[in-house]
């Protein structure tokens, strides 16, 4: 069963790229920004010189990781998003007869940085027709994190490639 869970929920991910969010939210992209030096194309999660060019009068937080964040979680039904206090909270989304998922996810700087975003999953399950919390896997929330962080990192190269 959980071989399974982690395939249906692997494929989501997956498919969270193909966001609904890109007509309903602002793009952030598409402004004239500073440029970088050629260096700073060479992308590091620490370094300060990529997150020199954003605009942090739009968001709160990096709009790389934002956007990144509410693309892989597309999928799933929003309850709260918070783009100044980078906070993105969904309801819960049942993934299989007896499991439902929530994730709730924290963008804490305005910086491109890898220890800059906290994922959590929450998982309920059905038991005796109630839904009981259970213990999610902790790896889920990892991978869901990374994947967030290799999407902030496309739109990021994306980012540059254009100017």
């Amino acid at each position: 069963m959980k071989k399974r869970l982690s395939l249906v929920l692997g494929a989501m991910l997956c498919l969270g790229g193909c966001s609904m969010w890109h007509d309903v939210m602002p793009n952030w992209f598409a402004e004239e920004e500073k440029t970088t030096s050629p260096e700073a194309q060479n992308w590091n999660l620490a370094d300060e010189e990529n997150n020199e060019n954003l605009d942090s009068d739009k968001l709160g937080v990096n709009p790389y990781l934002w956007q990144a964040a509410l693309d892989k979680l597309s999928f799933m039904p929003l309850a709260s998003a918070d783009s100044k206090g980078g906070v993105i909270i969904t309801d819960w989304k049942q993934m299989a007869v007896d499991e439902e998922f929530k994730v709730n996810v924290t963008i804490y700087t305005q910086k491109l940085a890898a220890n800059g975003i906290k994922v959590e999953v929450f998982k309920r399950v059905m038991s005796k027709g109630m839904w009981k919390d259970a213990t999610p896997d902790k790896a889920l929330a990892e991978e869901l994190e990374k994947a967030i962080i290799l999407q902030a990192k496309n739109l990021y190269h994306r980012d540059v490639v254009t100017r």
